[in-house]
């Protein structure tokens, strides 16, 4: 196989959240002052409609408390917002010094390069304003798409706008959101990235079945 392109995923393979402040559900629960249980039975009701385009974070925010009922005022539901916003965009200032490097050396080679990602709205927002995103040929998310990963159609749109065959592609991924076993549906051949994961506390194990790699540039053996 010759390897003519590379699609990564984004969380945990390109970027981390690990290492610094998270705005976890359970800090929105204590800023809308909505117990943790009540409030995921609503926000995981909506989870494939987040990640499909069909509700905004902001809007999700609101359907909960509508539903516990708990009302929330625009100057609160501001903060909630810019406070996710911000977090999530500290995010992409924690880069593995290796993604850069690999991401010049894969374009050096003449090598498509892709994001495919399960984002919401905010993460979608702070994404395009990031200098990783101009840096990719194609960028797929799934809240613009409609699609969602592990189904082998967001795949096959990646492929597509990069114009190759699925099985001149590599896919790198933490893992998450069973995306190896998806790009492998799609004839696409994964490897597991651990370089984030191996620093988490609870430290991913290696997924039966797939190659992995402990390091970025651990991806140019399988090109080369």
């Amino acid at each position: 196989m010759k390897v003519k392109a590379v699609i990564f995923d984004l969380f945990e393979t390109l970027i981390t959240e690990w290492g610094h402040e998270k705005y976890t559900k359970s800090k929105i629960c204590a800023d809308l002052g909505i117990e943790r249980a009540q409030f995921d039975v609503y926000w995981e009701e909506k989870e494939q409609d987040r990640y499909t385009g069909d509700l905004s974070f902001e809007d999700s925010i609101l359907y909960v408390c509508e539903k516990c009922p708990k009302p929330v005022d625009r100057l609160s539901l501001s903060r909630i917002i810019d406070h996710r916003i911000k977090t999530k965009s500290a995010c992409f200032e924690y880069v593995h010094p290796q993604v850069f490097q690999l991401l010049r050396i894969l374009r050096g080679m003449g090598l498509r390069t892709a994001i495919l990602s399960n984002c919401s709205s905010e993460e979608v927002q702070v994404l395009k304003e990031s200098e990783i995103c101009q840096l990719f040929d194609a960028v797929v998310l799934s809240y613009e798409v409609h699609m969602r990963k592990p189904d082998a159609c967001i795949y096959e749109e990646t492929v597509k706008r990069l114009g190759v065959d699925p099985k001149d592609c590599l896919f790198v991924g933490d893992g998450g959101s069973n995306e190896l076993a998806g790009a492998q549906e799609a004839g696409i051949r994964a490897i597991q990235a651990k370089w984030y994961t191996n620093q988490h506390p609870q430290k991913r194990d290696t997924i039966h079945g797939f190659s992995s790699a402990e390091e970025p540039l651990d991806i140019l053996k399988y090109i080369e």
